[in-house]
């Protein structure tokens, strides 16, 4: 509860401005924003203008974006611009958008390289989550592609993404799982062998007849990222093993190399 603070009489715009919710606040903060997305600068008073927002309240959801970084003066006077934080979004929207490229061209390369399903998950929730797939000309079904999720306990995909969370993160993860005993202890056991050796394996953990291998994917600061995986029907894997182990694994290794390098 808000406690509302005197406002003097016949100002009933101070009455508005205290009694305004976080949320309204937040919205019009948002929309202030916006407005200097569309045009280099702006007065408070054209702000106002364009927005509907009372002048007073523009200034001091000004003077807060200023504070920030989000906002900053401009050089003609009572003028505003975008400020120096704005640059740091922009730099990672281009980092992040250079990398998307990069996965769903390296994706691409493996399904044509390996003639299978390769895939790039990352953790949403208890959720492993595709968010694109490319095919090899034999087509495969199974349940990853781009849009559908997995319990993050099942699968290579899911074990190479658990595996390298914090212990933190995978703690709290394993937490909600409400497994079993035995099926906890299995887990923790695949999740120790997927960390010592940096990659998962499974069989028909997720669908029958499908084999799968995946490999972490880091950010520029080593955190993790996603997982690159490789799925193939088992009568086709099983014969050549090694080779799809080892070009997901190049595949995977250039993607790291590429992250690290949009520092």
């Amino acid at each position: 509860m808000f406690e509302r603070r005197p406002t003097p009489v016949g100002d009933a715009r101070g009455v508005q401005e205290t009694a305004e919710q976080p949320s309204a606040a937040q919205s019009r903060v948002l929309e202030i924003l916006l407005q200097f997305a569309q045009l280099q600068v702006l007065t408070a008073a054209q702000v106002s203008a364009r927005t509907g927002i009372p002048s007073s309240a523009v200034y001091r959801h000004l003077s807060a974006l200023i504070q920030t970084g989000l906002l900053a003066p401009a050089n003609s006077r009572s003028q505003f611009s975008a400020g120096p934080a704005t640059l740091q979004l922009a730099a990672n929207f281009r980092q992040e958008t250079t990398v998307a490229s990069h996965i769903s061209t390296k994706l691409q390369q493996l399904a044509n390289e390996t003639q299978e399903l390769a895939a790039y998950l990352v953790v949403n929730g208890n959720q492993a989550l595709c968010v694109e797939a490319a095919e090899g000309p034999q087509m495969l079904r199974c349940s990853y592609s781009a849009g559908l999720s997995q319990p993050l306990h099942r699968g290579a995909s899911a074990l190479s993404l658990l595996a390298h969370l914090t212990d933190a993160e995978r703690a709290e993860r394993i937490s909600v799982l409400e497994l079993d005993a035995a099926d906890n202890e299995s887990l923790r056991r695949d999740l120790d062998i997927t960390a010592a050796r940096g990659f998962a394996l499974s069989q028909g953990a997720v669908d029958s007849g499908v084999w799968g291998v995946s490999f972490p994917i880091f950010n520029a600061l080593g955190r993790l990222s996603g997982t690159l995986s490789t799925m193939a029907p088992s009568v086709r894997a099983i014969r050549n093993e090694k080779r799809l182990i080892a070009v997901t694994r190049a595949a995977a290794l250039i993607l790291n190399t590429a992250k690290k390098g949009l520092q």
